[in-house]
């Protein structure tokens, strides 16, 4: 959070500037990679534990404190983690490009 601030306010072509947005891709990549295996294990565990439906539907209604399993709010966080690491993926190709001029 700190190198993202400090990379708006310093140009990133000084040496702190392009230290600090580095950070900021690399440290962005390493964090939603991190989302993306937390998200999908989360996913897992939620549809491995979530009751029956029919238990739901034919009067055993299970605890008030499950949570219900919901697929698409849990593949929208997966999507969003997908898109973050896409995002900072092409900003690596697109500046490892100046670099070999």
């Amino acid at each position: 959070f700190v190198s993202s601030l400090g990379s708006m306010f310093l140009s990133p072509m000084g040496r702190l500037g392009a230290g600090l947005y580095g950070i900021s891709l690399y440290g962005g990549l390493f964090l939603f990679s991190g989302f993306l295996l937390y998200d999908t294990q989360k996913v897992m565990h939620r549809a491995e534990n979530h009751p029956a439906p029919s238990q739901m539907i034919y009067g055993e209604m299970p605890a008030m404190d499950i949570r219900p399993f919901d697929p698409i709010n849990n593949s929208i966080h997966i999507l969003l983690d997908t898109i973050n690491i896409f995002v900072r993926m092409v900003a690596i190709f697109a500046g490892g490009n100046n670099r070999r001029k």
